[in-house]
């Protein structure tokens, strides 16, 4: 386990890179060493302790509901997509502003798949020490 201090350390250091860098967030490399500063916060938001075996149900829920989401994310995402594709004779304005919805939907999607992996990555730790 990563000790506290050292959690907050780099998180720290993440958000001093981030404000260095969001001078320059227009340019590819402005971006990028942003990106760096993202991946420093992520020590800290991950949990502070291993998971408990009577944690397994919790886990086990938390999986199920965050697949269910991703799912329905996704498949909305493409439902607005293919919306959009067949209706070609509406207003350019307002297949823009449905494409940019079924983006949305999407990255919700794609930002789910994460804490449906963390959680389950949790939830498998938990059956190791169950069997």
């Amino acid at each position: 386990m990563i000790r506290p201090a050292l959690r907050i350390a780099s998180a720290l250091i993440g958000l001093v890179i981030i404000s260095v860098s969001a001078g320059a967030v227009h340019s590819p490399l402005g971006l990028i060493v942003a990106g760096m500063g993202v991946l420093f916060l992520l020590p800290l938001f991950v949990s502070w302790r291993a998971p408990r075996v009577e944690d397994f149900e919790w886990l086990t829920e938390w999986v199920n509901r965050l697949r269910t989401a991703m799912v329905v994310c996704y498949g909305t995402a493409l439902w607005i997509y293919l919306m959009v594709l067949a209706s070609q004779r509406a207003h350019t304005d307002n297949l823009q502003r449905l494409a940019s919805l079924g983006a949305a939907f999407w990255m919700v999607g794609f930002v789910a798949m994460f804490f449906t992996a963390y959680f389950a990555s949790r939830r498998s730790a938990v059956a190791r020490q169950i069997e």
